[in-house]
């Protein structure tokens, strides 16, 4: 099978850069054409696209990542109500057809937004983006999120040090967000009874939603370690959370990501390999 392979935002950079060079593009493009690698991004490569006041630069950036012709990766919430719906049709024992983690921008645009996919999300990545840069406003909700997000963390840790974190307290939390992402219907849209649904929350284990796994895997080793906590490492974890799963590699030089690597591999959930930027431009 031909590799999906993940670019994080450094490995989109620095591979605009080298395919300015005429010889390097057409291998890549050739590549790509026979199927011989297929580019994956996410929704948050566009939205680190259009983190910047130069709209020209970030345009140019948002078309080379359409030439790659690339598969979209559905963002890591949206992957999470997926993994525990599927879950939760299999504790029912409920038939269903699995969904792809993997589609089209349109697809993965549609689907952030909370809305099905229609021609209006058929647009292409310079609209998002141009339109992001334009009314930052509209990142206000995610600005905020990233700080909240940050300072959790950092409470965390305290807790951590304090001994106040009890696994009764880590359960609780995984109760709260399986009931916040559980489905209301089952796959032919019957209502579930109210009890099939507290049943499944009392008993679902958080280690049988894949990317859910890895993320408590990697919460616990940064509640320990002092690491970083900004909002730039945070969007590090959304590039690496839900692409470990569903691609075959990802390409990050990023030393955050090499550092969580191992500890997300423990939950045996981890499919992808880490692969270098320069590695991966050796190809072409």
């Amino acid at each position: 099978d031909m590799p999906l392979t993940y670019l994080d935002q450094n490995a989109v950079i620095y591979l605009e850069k080298a395919a300015s060079d005429s010889a390097i593009r057409a291998k890549l493009d050739a590549a790509i054409a026979s199927g011989q690698v297929t580019i994956v991004v996410s929704s948050w490569n566009l939205i680190e696209t259009a983190k910047t006041k130069d709209v020209d630069k970030a345009i140019r950036l948002a078309d080379f990542i359409d030439s790659l012709r690339p598969a979209w990766l559905l963002e890591r919430h949206n992957i999470q109500i997926l993994e525990v719906q599927e879950d939760f049709y299999r504790f029912a024992k409920l038939k269903f057809e699995g969904s792809p983690r993997l589609g089209t921008r349109s697809l993965v645009m549609a689907t952030l937004s909370g809305e099905r996919d229609s021609p209006k999300f058929d647009i292409p990545s310079r609209a998002f983006v141009e339109q992001w840069i334009r009314h930052p406003e509209q990142f206000d909700d995610l600005n905020k999120t990233y700080e909240e997000n940050a300072k959790a963390l950092e409470g965390l840790r305290q807790a951590v040090k304090d001994g106040k974190m009890t696994d009764e307290i880590k359960k609780q939390a995984d109760r709260l967000f399986l009931k916040s992402v559980l489905p209301t219907t089952t796959p032919n849209g019957l209502e579930i009874p109210r009890e099939l649904a507290t049943e499944y929350v009392a008993r679902a284990d958080i280690n049988s939603i894949p990317t859910r796994a890895i993320e408590a895997a990697i919460s616990d080793h940064e509640w320990e370690s002092m690491g970083r906590t900004d909002p730039n490492s945070l969007i590090d974890k959304f590039h690496l959370i839900p692409s470990l799963q569903y691609v075959d590699e990802i390409v990050s030089d990023d030393k955050f990501l090499q550092r969580l690597y191992p500890v997300a591999e423990k939950t045996g959930y981890v499919r992808a390999r880490l692969l270098h930027f320069d590695e991966f431009l050796k190809r072409f």
